[in-house]
C-alpha cells in the first residue's frame, strides 16, 4: 500500500521532454522522467514510479521534496556549486611532513609512526586515516616493507653472487 502522488508539476510535458533531451547527466534524465510521469499521471503511487525508475521510494521522495521547495533547477545534479573538500592538515604540519618524507635518512616506517611524530612535534592529534589519506593524496607516499629472506639462504653463495654481478658491470 503505497503513497499516492498528490502534487502538480509546474512545467508542461513538452518542456520536460525537451529538458530530458538536453540533459547530459543520466540521473537528471531519471529525475526529469519522474516529473514527466507525474505530470502525465502514468503512475498512481510513488512506490510504482520508484520501482519503474529503479530507485528507492525514499530517494524519489527526496527529489520531489527538493522540487516542491526549491524548483526544478535545484533538483538537477550539477546546478549547485560544490564545495571544495577542506583539508584538516595545517600548513606547518604539511611542510614538516614534506621535509620528513623527502629526507632520505629519516622517513617513516609506518603511518602510525607519522601520526605519533605529528602529535609529538606539533601537539595535534590527527586520526590515523586522515593523515594516511593526506600523505597518500598529497605526497604519493607508500610505506615500504622489506621482503622476507629465505631461511636456508647461504650467506657465502650470496657474497659470491654479489661479486659476480659487480664485476660484470
Amino acid at each position: 500500500m503505497g503513497k499516492h502522488i498528490s502534487f502538480e508539476v509546474l512545467e508542461t510535458s513538452s518542456q520536460l521532454r525537451s529538458m530530458i533531451g538536453k540533459a547530459s547527466h543520466s540521473k537528471n534524465v531519471l529525475r526529469l522522467q519522474s516529473l514527466l510521469y507525474i505530470k502525465e499521471k502514468t503512475f498512481k503511487k510513488q512506490s510504482d514510479l520508484a520501482k519503474h525508475l529503479g530507485y528507492n521510494v525514499r530517494t524519489m521522495e527526496l527529489w520531489l521534496k527538493t522540487y516542491k521547495e526549491e524548483g526544478i533547477e535545484a533538483m538537477l545534479i550539477g546546478s549547485k556549486p560544490r564545495k571544495a573538500k577542506e583539508r584538516k592538515v595545517t600548513k606547518a604540519v604539511h611542510t614538516g611532513l614534506s621535509k620528513r618524507l623527502n629526507d632520505s635518512y629519516q622517513g617513516f616506517e609506518s603511518y602510525v609512526q607519522a601520526v605519533n611524530w605529528v602529535k609529538e612535534q606539533y601537539g595535534i592529534s590527527y586520526p590515523y586515516n586522515t593523515l594516511r589519506e593526506y600523505m597518500i593524496d598529497v605526497f604519493g607516499s607508500k610505506i615500504k616493507q622489506p621482503r622476507k629472506s629465505h631461511i636456508k639462504k647461504d650467506p657465502e653463495a650470496q657474497a659470491d653472487f654479489l661479486k659476480l654481478t659487480k664485476s660484470n658491470f
